[in-house]
């Protein structure tokens, strides 16, 4: 009996010393998350849609089970509107699980996401689309609207155009005598918004082909972000520039290539015709509030406010597009990569085959002939 009593008082201590503890979790409720941009100047199309996860301890540990953030099954149906507000046109998205991701703390062997393929013209900058969603083993409908860019506004200005096409990326002059600041150019780039469009952001490619000791060679690119800039509105036709200090972007190469840890391998690196790529991107209105809205915090308030265009979710249903613009490097600027103070450790080299408008020879014996002897070609 005394063995009793001790026994239900322990019992009943236990309740009363739960009966303080709170639950930290509250009662689960399933989200639905929308990631889609749609891109008139790609092929496929993808969206990812998942759903919010909730567990005891900590969360980064479910971030990466796939059953945590994924639905089994989703039927998802992306539908085209006519500028006059007509369906004109739908199709049903497919599930797709892609691997080789980037390191992080969700599930890294692969993911679910959803596709159609925008063939021959499918996606239409006249019109807008409507993307609905069900999931039907949760009873969960989620929809989210976007208008596209008119991308055929999209545009590096002609002068831009013609100064690359006739005398390539130049911002070093064909005398190696650069030191400090003096001998760099400045290259300017200017482009036209486009209607539809808000935030716009400019990449810098450098394409190489590294030849390694072993004689194996691998087609690379040092890429660099030149920052975004917000058009005053989305009406288009605004003037936007970047202009790239020359000293900037030898300086840039070095920070890209300086701490290589399988530099010995390296044998040569070979510039080629069209080295230079230029990548411009527009984001409408929705994509540059999201983007905005999720920027790091500097201030001293860290709360930041949640913007979603996903009506019974979560996330972000936009546009966005691209144009891109190839050219070839200057004599002076590819002279100052292979044998300037700044980057001639590098091991770049002029391919024996490159020959830019302006040159009768091919560039690498035109430099040679410039500045009486030295060679920048690969042979």
């Amino acid at each position: 009996m005394k063995k009793k009593v001790i026994s239900f008082l322990a019992s009943l201590f236990l309740l009363i010393s739960c009966s303080t503890d709170f639950e930290l979790n509250a009662p689960y409720k399933t989200i639905p998350i929308v990631y889609g941009l749609l891109d008139q100047s790609q092929d496929t199309q993808f969206v990812k849609i998942n759903r919010s996860f909730l567990g005891y301890g900590n969360n980064v540990n479910y971030a990466a089970i796939n059953d945590c953030t994924e639905f089994n099954n989703v039927i998802a149906v992306l539908e085209e509107y006519n500028e006059f507000g007509s369906m004109i046109d739908q199709d049903t998205l497919r599930e797709l699980m892609v691997d080789g991701l980037d390191p992080g703390i969700f599930y890294e062997d692969s993911q679910k996401v959803y596709f159609f393929e925008s063939l021959y013209d499918t996606l239409k900058e006249e019109n807008s689309y409507h993307l609905k969603v069900s999931v039907p083993e949760k009873n969960l409908a989620f929809d989210a609207r976007t208008d596209m860019i008119k991308g055929s506004w999209l545009n590096f200005k002609y002068q831009t155009y013609l100064f690359l096409r006739i005398n390539g990326f130049k911002v070093a002059d064909v005398d190696l005598a650069t030191t400090g600041d003096d001998g760099y150019f400045d290259q300017s780039l200017r482009w036209v918004t486009a209607e539809g469009g808000r935030r716009y952001e400019l990449v810098f490619r450098l394409h190489y082909t590294e030849v390694y000791t072993d004689l194996t060679e691998h087609d690379k690119y040092l890429e660099w972000n030149l920052g975004r800039q917000i058009s005053v509105s989305t009406e288009g036709g605004e003037e936007m520039f970047k202009d790239i200090a020359g000293v900037s972007f030898f300086n840039w190469v070095v920070s890209q290539l300086e701490n290589n840890e399988n530099e010995s391998d390296v044998l040569k690196r070979v510039l080629k015709m069209d080295a230079v790529e230029l990548i411009l991107t527009a984001g409408n209105d929705d994509l540059n509030t999201y983007m905005q809205v999720n920027e790091p915090v500097t201030g001293v308030v860290t709360e930041r406010p949640i913007f979603t265009n996903v009506n019974n979710g979560y996330g972000i249903f936009a546009s966005k597009y691209s144009t891109n613009l190839s050219t070839f490097l200057s004599d002076g600027t590819m002279l100052e990569l292979c044998a300037g103070q700044l980057t001639s450790e590098f091991k770049f080299c002029c391919d024996s085959a490159n020959l830019v408008p302006q040159n009768s020879a091919t560039q690498a014996v035109a430099i040679s002939l410039l500045t009486g002897g030295v060679e920048v070609g690969c042979d």
